[in-house]
């Protein structure tokens, strides 16, 4: 018995990724892809805007880009969280236009979905960005959406674990 406390303890991302009930969802730009939460492989990131900013979604712009061109199957949805006096909700969507960001995103000003996912509990260093690959809500790896060529990697094995199963 002891040993599975220890175990779950020690978890090192959730086990499951919840949407609570009203987040905001914000259209990138007019040809923005819309949001599927309910899809059953998805990319879901978190980003707490009063602790951190966009530059490592900015590194990676082409990435997105040619993300939702190579794997439109794969579902990306980023939750952007808290209000910041420096990203508000309208600067957000700016932003990731500029950017040429191609999907929706989730605005959670409160910061429900931190909340919800327990994603304090969370043995991070930095916790105000999280990433995920999620299968239905399942949690299967965490995602390192920071270094293009490991993501990619990770993307292409993550849809090749549906076609196995």
């Amino acid at each position: 018995m002891s040993a599975i406390i220890l175990l779950s303890s020690c978890q090192k991302h959730p086990s499951t990724i919840k949407f609570p009930e009203g987040l905001e969802e914000l259209e990138i730009g007019e040809n923005s892809k819309k949001l599927c939460i309910d899809c059953p492989k998805k990319f879901v990131g978190y980003l707490d805007l009063t602790q951190r900013d966009l530059f490592f979604l900015k590194m990676n712009s082409k990435g997105w880009k040619d993300l939702i061109v190579d794997y439109p199957e794969l579902e990306v949805i980023w939750v952007f969280a808290g209000q910041s006096e420096h990203i508000e909700k309208t600067e957000l969507v700016r932003l990731l236009e500029e950017m040429g960001y191609p999907y929706s995103v989730i605005y959670d000003k409160e910061n429900k979905f931190f909340e919800l996912n327990q994603l304090d509990k969370i043995p991070y260093e930095v916790k105000a960005i999280q990433s995920y690959f999620v299968d239905g809500d399942d949690v299967i790896i965490d995602a390192e959406p920071g270094i293009p060529n490991l993501f990619r990697k990770q993307v292409i094995e993550f849809l090749e674990l549906e076609e196995r199963e």
